[in-house]
């Protein structure tokens, strides 16, 4: 199995655990369970299509260090391994993602290029400046201050290394943002409500909490805290009308 680039420090150093991240734990383990196919399907395939862009904005290769920040069940973690040859090590809250991604680097035979530890991406246990590049996915939603998450992200990060991330987004068209909303605040929470009280509690709260977390922070919010951070040169790409915002920069030398 891959090892973690540096060792954890003590648990009982570690900071307290904030309410968002509370809040992610218990949403994720409460998904663990068939989340694979069920974000695919719920998401008309788009999902697989925005993952396939990300991996394609991380300049990595065999040997590399990656870190891949909430993980899941570590699809995005093989896709790297994949594609790059790298090393890639997922981090994630989720006690049952995080076995959820065992099982399925096991299943691929690919344990030996991609492990997942416990970890949270406010406080990760990695030193300064060793990792060649980070991947993260769906998580500024879930954390109490997005611009010091960014800032320790980038922290572990090599000089001249990637940064690249995957978020939910609204789409900026009138026409296609009602649609989004139809889909989010109707259909979403009708068609989980039969899957399970974990997927129930998703369908309701996905499409309000992505426009709660854009009624306070734009993209140009993003971008610029991700430019504060130590990443000058930071691009960002809209997905499938929007649905799907994809951001990669590499860090200042």
């Amino acid at each position: 199995m891959v090892k973690p680039p540096s060792t954890a420090p003590d648990s009982s150093q570690a900071p307290p655990e904030f309410a968002a991240n509370s809040h992610a734990r218990s949403l994720f383990d409460g998904i663990a369970f068939g989340y694979d196919f069920l974000s695919q399907s719920l998401s008309f395939f788009q999902t697989g299509v925005w993952r396939r862009f990300l991996v394609s904005r991380l300049p990595v290769g065999p040997g590399d260090r990656v870190l891949d920040i909430c993980t899941g069940t570590g699809g995005v973690a093989m896709d790297i391994a994949r594609k790059t040859g790298s090393v890639v090590v997922g981090v994630d809250l989720s006690e049952k993602m995080r076995l959820a991604a065992h099982r399925n680097f096991n299943k691929a035979g690919m344990a030996a290029n991609v492990s997942v530890v416990g970890g949270r991406a406010e406080s990760l246990s990695f030193q300064d400046g060793c990792i060649d590049g980070i991947c993260f996915t769906y998580l500024l939603r879930y954390v109490d201050d997005p611009s010091h998450t960014i800032e320790e992200i980038v922290r572990v990060l090599k000089p001249g290394g990637a940064l690249v991330s995957l978020e939910f987004g609204v789409p900026a068209n009138t026409l296609l943002r009602g649609l989004w909303n139809v889909y989010t605040r109707i259909f979403l929470p009708l068609s989980t409500r039969i899957l399970s009280p974990g997927w129930r509690y998703v369908g309701g709260f996905l499409g309000p909490s992505i426009t709660e977390f854009y009624g306070k922070n734009s993209l140009d919010d993003l971008r610029h805290m991700w430019i504060d951070a130590g990443i000058p040169n930071v691009q960002v790409k809209r997905l499938t009308w929007g649905a799907g915002i994809v951001m990669w920069g590499t860090k200042a030398p």
